[in-house]
């Protein structure tokens, strides 16, 4: 039994040791978070998602159309007919400097106004740049869309398809909490800004009947969480929720200036759940290879409606604008293979496949090429 001038007294066992670190202060952590987007490794430039989405879920129908069922209406004509935007479209939780060009090709997934499905193309220009020590990045993202024309006439037949600028996009995120290089949660927020033209729609006769105002503003918060299980294999998990703050407006300016307002469509708040996995299955020994790395990737991607559709009038004859199949289950599946060229350029092939059928089914296929450069 020990001394009794030897047995530790209560008053010791509250002190803290003096050659225990100090607890981070948060300019202590953002400081140390720099080291995951600057790491060896190129954590952050190396593991982006892929994606997947394509959301233009609301269609017009009516007898100035010459459609009298909603579900055999046309997209909406705005920004080629894609304006909706997921951060997982070739992002990484982990903020980066870097610049990058993504190449989307979706297999019908819009019909112009005579009902006819049309592919699109999408090219997106991106540049995104850290702050805050690296532990905070900012993006901004303006698409290039061939898809369709912003002015739908109903009158004439054939191509009714254009390249068309869509919507920019700005995206801030940040690291909320870190475990050295093995793991971070991210947090941030998209704002998706109606710079795409608007639309124009004429009737069967020829005549304008509507404009589609291109004013919708939507905000995109989301949450990610980043894990590097081994130096060569990672997965991340995204949560996002996509609302519509303002909505789209149909209407008619007269030969006399007067406007006459027929309806405002809100879009349905979407939720996005998406989780990719990759596995860097080869890596140049030496160094000095022109393909430094090759890694095969993985991605899940579900995306729901949260609530019921509006239902808006876009013309003067009982023409309205409306999603006919209300709630949507999305889900589709990404394949892919990565190169990393050099020390500085990234290269993307991948498909992606819907796992559902009808409604549910927002396009038949994709195919993406992603280039991305670290700077």
């Amino acid at each position: 039994m020990l001394p009794m001038d030897d047995m530790p007294m209560a008053d010791d066992l509250t002190q803290p040791d003096a050659n225990l670190p100090p607890m981070p202060s948060p300019a202590t952590t953002f400081a140390t978070s720099a080291q995951f987007a600057s790491a060896s490794e190129g954590i952050g430039f190396r593991d982006a998602t892929i994606g997947d989405f394509f959301g233009n879920t609301a269609l017009i129908s009516g007898p100035s159309y010459g459609s009298s069922l909603p579900e055999d209406g046309f997209n909406m004509p705005l920004g080629g007919g894609d304006r909706r935007y997921k951060i997982t479209e070739n992002v990484s939780p982990i903020p980066v400097d870097r610049w990058f060009v993504n190449y989307n090709h979706f297999s019908q997934p819009v019909r112009d106004i005579s009902g006819a499905g049309i592919d699109v193309d999408r090219v997106t220009l991106g540049l995104e740049k850290t702050f805050l020590d690296g532990s905070s990045s900012i993006e901004f993202r303006v698409p290039i869309v061939g898809g369709l024309d912003s002015t739908q006439n109903a009158s004439q037949s054939g191509d009714q398809t254009a390249v068309e600028f869509g919507n920019v996009n700005l995206i801030f995120k940040s690291i909320l909490l870190q475990n050295g290089n093995q793991s971070a949660l991210t947090a941030g927020v998209t704002l998706n800004l109606p710079t795409a033209q608007d639309g124009q729609l004429f009737d069967t006769s020829g005549f304008l009947v509507s404009t589609v105002a291109n004013d919708s503003v939507h905000l995109l918060p989301f949450v990610a969480y980043y894990r590097q299980h081994s130096s060569r294999t990672w997965s991340t998990a995204i949560a996002q929720v996509d609302f519509d703050l303002n909505g789209t407006q149909f209407y008619l300016d007269d030969d006399g200036g007067t406007r006459t307002c027929y309806g405002r469509y809100q879009e349905q708040t979407f939720l996005y759940l998406d989780y990719s996995v990759g596995h860097w299955f080869y890596e140049d020994c030496c160094g000095n290879a022109l393909v430094r790395r090759a890694a095969v990737i993985g991605e899940i991607h579900y995306s729901t409606t949260l609530n019921d559709t509006d239902t808006a009038s876009a013309g003067p004859s009982g023409d309205i604008v409306t999603n006919p199949y209300n709630r949507l289950d999305v889900v589709n599946a990404t394949a892919g293979l990565r190169f990393q060229l050099g020390d500085d350029y990234l290269l993307t092939a991948a498909v992606v496949a819907p796992l559902k059928d009808e409604e549910n089914k927002l396009f038949d296929s994709e195919i993406a090429i992603l280039l991305t450069r670290r700077f």
